[in-house]
This record gives C-alpha cells, sequence and structure tokens, in this order.
C-alpha cells in the first residue's frame, strides 16, 4: 500500500460573493470569514478558517495559526478531517498503520470473525450499535486526540489484520499517559507483527504525542499478550479490578 494524497489544492477565499456553486474533490477552502465558513458548512465543502492578530475568533471544526508554516502533510490531514477521510498515521516493515473509517466496517467484522479473536477481549458490538460507536469514536476521540485506536493491514496485500494503538483512558493515572492495545488476526499469530507495530506505536507515542509513560493490560491467562509486552519492556505493575494484569512502561 502507498499513501494517497487527497488534497489536490488550497484556494483562499475571504468574500462570500466569490464562492462558487461547486468545487472539484481534493480542494481545500480557505478564509477568515465566518460566512464563507457557515456556507462551506452548510453545502459540505472542506473548509478552515485562519485567524489573523487581532480579528474576532471564528467558529470553525479546523482553526488555523501561522498557516504560512504549516506543512503540506498537516494540510492533508486538516482537508482529510473535513472530508471524513482516515489519517494515515505509518508504516512497518510489513503493516501499514491507519484510522478508522466507515467504509472499513466491515472488514472489522470479518476481523473479528476469526476463530480465538474474543477469547481475552470484548466482542464487537451488534452491527448498529458498533456503526454508532466508531462514528463517535472518530468524532470524539480521533478529532479530540489526535491519536486512538487504528486499524492494521498488510503493507502489500491491503488486507486488514488487526487493531492497534493508545488511549486516554481512566485507568492512566499520571500525566501524558496512555493505555495501549493491540489485536492481530488469529491467521497472522506468531509472526512478529503484534511486536513490529507495537513497537512503531510506542515511538509514534513518544516523539509525535509527547507521552511519557505507557500502560497495558491483559488477561492473566493471555500468555502470549504477557509475553509480547515484556518483551517491549514493559513491566507488571499490579492488577485492575477487573482481574487484568497490569503492566506498565516508561517512554521517555
Amino acid at each position: 500500500m502507498t499513501q494517497e494524497r487527497f488534497l489536490k489544492r488550497k484556494i483562499i477565499i475571504n468574500n462570500l460573493t466569490d464562492l462558487q456553486p461547486d468545487y472539484e474533490p481534493g480542494t481545500l477552502v480557505l478564509t477568515n470569514s465566518q460566512a464563507v465558513v457557515d456556507e462551506c458548512e452548510s453545502r459540505h465543502l472542506p473548509v478552515a478558517a485562519y485567524e489573523e492578530e487581532g480579528s474576532k475568533p471564528i467558529k470553525c471544526s479546523q482553526v488555523l495559526m501561522d498557516v504560512d508554516e504549516i506543512e503540506d502533510d498537516d494540510f492533508e490531514n486538516i482537508y482529510r478531517r473535513c472530508a471524513g477521510i482516515p489519517w494515515d498515521i505509518a508504516f512497518t516493515e510489513r503493516c501499514f498503520i491507519r484510522e478508522f473509517g466507515m467504509a472499513d466496517l466491515d472488514a472489522l467484522f470479518e476481523l473479528y470473525s476469526e476463530p480465538h479473536m474474543t477469547d481475552y477481549m470484548e466482542p464487537l458490538f451488534e452491527y448498529q450499535e458498533e456503526k454508532q460507536y466508531e462514528e463517535n469514536y472518530i468524532e470524539y476521540i480521533y478529532k479530540l486526540y489526535g491519536f486512538g485506536i487504528w486499524l492494521i493491514f498488510d503493507r502489500f496485500t491491503g488486507k486488514l489484520i488487526g487493531r492497534a494503538g493508545i488511549e486516554v483512558r481512566e485507568s492512566c493515572d499520571r500525566e501524558n499517559q496512555a493505555e495501549m492495545g493491540f489485536a492481530i488476526a488469529s491467521s497472522r499469530w506468531k509472526q512478529g507483527l503484534a511486536y513490529e507495530v507495537c513497537s512503531k506505536i510506542m515511538e509514534l507515542a513518544r516523539d509525535e504525542y509527547g507521552l511519557t509513560s505507557l500502560i497495558a493490560r491483559c488477561d492473566p491467562e493471555n500468555v502470549a499478550s504477557r509475553h509480547l509486552l515484556e518483551k517491549l519492556g514493559f513491566v507488571i505493575a499490579g492488577y485492575e479490578t477487573d482481574g487484568d494484569c497490569r503492566y506498565f512502561r516508561e517512554i521517555l
């Protein structure tokens, strides 16, 4: 799999009368006008507001500061947020990590239908309930934190082969801490994929998201996950109220 670029062009429009009836896919409107923001949002046109010193605050889902210093990759992600396209997160030697998108829902159910996938973790909700849950997750986790539980794809076939990521949860008891979770398709167990992906996620947690420690949890009988966490440098730090083992690692 290769990284696809969805953003084709950026246009600055600060007067409502300059807004055209429609634009080709891949267009991001930049504006300092609340009226332009409101009109674009009513038409579902990707729009980001930029505020200038001394200007009145603009209500927009994407508000930019220092526009001239924003990198192309950041504009790509801004466009994707506006257009509802999942962010690409990272590549490893054999895997591609990206956010969940609603088009992935059927593949997610297929993943969870593999034998033994839910031996040590909760199954998905019923289809419509899971759909609502994932819509809320995109809106309130990905958009708020910029990270979460992601999808893992085989880099060469494009097939969904797992989930992994980091979340700020109630179990976190330090600043700049998140909980790491992971699940690899049972058909791909014993290939070192979980170690490969989690190693990359730990690197991202430190270097991209400024986290200083991670926790993880697993069923005491899940020997494979316990061995993986120890291989990743985690140490057991006690037990959760539900009986799960609690693991900890600093990532400074």
